[in-house]
């Protein structure tokens, strides 16, 4: 803050750029010229801003000196890697909101300095797309007063120049010196957009129309965002480089790679948002505070596919956590923005009220708390909606996943995997939960069948505390005037994350009812599952004066029914694996495709039996996985259960219970094997071929077991 050409200059447009000391220039001016405009309406604001800079200023003043800085950075930003019409249009929004801002910043200063304590407020951009927040700055200041001296980056140049020619070899060295310390303390080492004294010395000298002059500015800080640009496009490799990853892993050699053709397919708008907000977050940004800027501007696509590769063993600690973080904790949507999306919703809905902060974000939705008018009464709901500009990020995500596999046919082969139709299958299945998601109007009937399915209470034996376990699914309210774009619903409160909890007793009694819960209703009963149950959307409230446990679920925008058949085939295969039968694995392959052609049987036994060689260990989900690589599943429920089983086996292997995850599954099939003996009524998935089929394998596995033990 001790520099005043720094801020007047820079402050026209960027305030990283032109800067220099202002007690060097000062002196400067007077030990070798005479102003030939002395005393000018510019000069006098100079003059003012000097004398303030010369005594002390509060730190809320340095605040918004440094929010007006970071705001004309981002104008500057976005007038990169654009044609040359759109360079000079952003320039001049910058110049009107500089001379409508700056008036009320010297105000203040004013105000402050006369004792007065009622302040005009300076705003930052609230962080969301680039575009977005330069069009919140030029709304903040569209209604202010015309300024009575008109500051511009060319006259400050014209003004300076005379003085700047004119100086010595040692006042030019000793401004340079001051300069470099001073743009390094400002962006940082790393987010070097500032040009180099030399640079600014050319600039300078250029004697070129105003426009070209914005252009070179603008082009020069272009040629600095490159290197920057570069590491983004290939982040990848920068994560591969960290040793964040194991490289060893064959799957996360893929991701690396798709993760660098991903962002090299980006549109510059993100890639500019991203270096808007690195910049804009200054030189104490930690390694991860970048991955998280970065990853929070990247599609839904690319994000969940990150938050289920952040549980792979290849996966370092950091960048496991870094995508544990997105689960819940996606970039938030500013709440003038929300306002707008309620404004122009068409579903009828009196709202009153919305909370600055959101109660939740996720890579495609965010919930607000608000105040809903209904039948005259006012009540208290949680409101989720759609993140601006989702819904195309998601169809661009999917045609990034559509171009990598023919592109990268000859990598993916390498890789081991020899069908490359098995991506495509794959890509469907994410295209597919994509679109379910962004449709509101099917996650509010999904939560109404939630709520009938899911919501219960079942006595607890396992600890000594807690008496009951009861689930929760909020209400939901339909809206009047039929579709909306709105999800609202029942405002429940408290409770924490599953990893929040303390009370370790407790913490096994959730994960287990969780389980069961969910495997039941998905293989046994109704067939409805949740796919998306991660600890971001649940809830834990432990209700000690009522000995209970209280969970509390939301969103089930990734939710799915399973067919009876469905349900038949993952029993099969989940039952073969932990028999290590080829055979019965095949045969829940076989029911998932609809077929009974020996050919292909007998081509499933042989390939399955060749991996059961390699890998004689491998447990169910594992079997699920393969199934997957190998395009073996036909049926479009594979990836909903897939990924929720995966996410529920997350909860007992946090708190060590390794073997939690299997028990809970067994125990669940023969209770209810056990119902469909007892009640002929009960329609259980299997067929009584398969009954038999399983007793005769678990019949021979016993033989053989008793017969190797015997010899021992």
């Amino acid at each position: 803050m001790k520099t005043l050409n720094h801020f007047v200059l820079s402050a026209a447009l960027l305030s990283a750029l032109i800067t220099s000391s202002c007690s060097t220039y000062v002196d400067s001016r007077r030990e070798e010229t005479t102003r030939s405009i002395a005393n000018s309406q510019i000069d006098l604001v100079i003059e003012e801003f000097k004398s303030h800079y010369e005594t002390d200023l509060s730190e809320a003043r340095k605040v918004e000196i440094k929010t007006v800085q970071e705001n004309l950075v981002k104008y500057l930003l976005e007038a990169t890697h654009s044609d040359d019409a759109y360079k000079i249009k952003i320039y001049n929004d910058a110049t009107a909101y500089f001379n409508k801002i700056y008036p009320v910043l010297l105000e203040n200063i004013r105000t402050e300095k006369k004792g007065g304590k009622e302040f005009v407020a300076i705003k930052k951009a609230p962080i969301w797309t680039l575009k977005d927040e330069l069009n919140f700055l030029n709304r903040q200041v569209e209604n202010l007063p015309k300024p009575k001296v008109s500051i511009d980056l060319i006259e400050g140049m014209k003004i300076v120049t005379p003085f700047y020619k004119n100086m010595t070899a040692e006042s030019k060295a000793a401004m340079g010196a001051k300069y470099d310390v001073v743009a390094a303390k400002l962006l940082g080492a790393e987010l070097n957009l500032h040009p180099s004294f030399q640079e600014l010395d050319a600039i300078v000298d250029f004697q070129g129309s105003d426009n070209e002059k914005i252009l070179k500015v603008v082009t020069l800080v272009e040629s600095k965002l490159k290197k920057h640009e570069m590491a983004i496009r290939n982040i990848g490799s920068e994560i591969a480089k960290s040793g964040q990853v194991d490289l060893k892993n064959t799957q996360i050699r893929l991701v690396v790679r798709f993760m660098d053709y991903y962002f090299n397919q980006l549109p510059t708008d993100v890639i500019k948002t991203i270096m808007s907000e690195l910049v804009t977050a200054g030189p104490k940004l930690t390694a991860e505070g970048v991955l998280n800027v970065v990853f929070q501007n990247t599609g839904p696509g690319l994000g969940k596919v990150l938050q289920q590769i952040g549980k792979e063993k290849g996966v370092g600690e950091s960048f496991s956590k870094l995508m544990e973080i997105l689960e819940s904790n996606g970039k938030q949507v500013p709440a003038h923005l929300v306002r707008e999306i309620i404004a122009k919703d068409k579903g009828g809905y009196e709202i009153k009220s919305l909370s600055e902060k959101p109660l939740g974000t996720g890579t495609i939705a965010q919930v607000n708390k608000a105040i809903l008018i209904q039948d005259n009464t006012e009540r208290e709901v949680a409101l989720r909606f759609l993140k601006p500009g989702v819904a195309k990020r998601c169809k661009e995500d999917i045609m990034i996943l559509r171009k990598f596999v023919p592109e990268n046919e000859a990598l993916l082969k390498a890789e081991g995997i020899e069908d490359v139709k098995v991506m495509s299958t794959l890509i469907d299945s994410v295209e597919k939960f994509l679109d379910d998601e962004v449709d509101l109007s099917i996650a509010v009937e999904r939560q109404k069948m939630a709520n009938e399915i899911y919501s219960r209470a079942v006595k607890i034996s396992a600890d000594p505390k807690y008496r009951m376990l009861e689930m929760k699914v909020p209400d939901v309210f339909i809206a009047p005037n039929g579709k909306s774009n709105l999800h609202i619903q029942e405002f429940v409160t408290g409770g924490v994350k599953f990893a929040e909890l303390t009370d370790t007793a407790a913490k096994k009694v959730v994960a287990e009812e969780m389980l069961r819960m969910w495997f039941e209703e998905a293989l046994f009963r109704s067939g409805f599952l949740n796919a998306d149950l991660h600890q971001g959307n649940f809830r834990v409230v432990m209700v000690e004066e009522d000995n209970k446990i209280k969970i509390l679920l939301y969103d089930f925008g990734l939710s799915s029914t399973l067919s009876r058949e469905d349900q038949r085939a993952f029993i099969l295969v989940g039952a073969g694996a932990y028999l290590k039968s080829p055979k019965t694995i095949t045969d829940g392959l076989m029911a998932s495709m609809g077929s009974k052609d020996p050919n292909i049987k007998a081509k499933l036994i042989k390939d399955i039996e060749a991996e059961l060689k390699l890998n004689p260990n491998k447990g169910p989900e594992d079997w699920v996985a393969w199934c997957v690589q190998k395009n073996y599943f036909v049926s479009d429920k594979l990836g909903a259960f897939a990924r929720g089983s995966l996410l529920l086996k997350q909860l007992p292997e946090s708190i060590g219970e390794t073997e939690m995850f299997k028990d809970v599954v067994m125990k669940s099939a023969v209770k209810n094997l056990a119902h469909s003996i007892a009640d002929r009524q009960y329609d259980y998935p299997l067929t009584k071929m398969d009954l038999i089929k399983l007793a005769m394998v678990q019949a021979q596995n016993s033989c053989k077991n008793l017969i190797k033990n015997f010899f021992k």
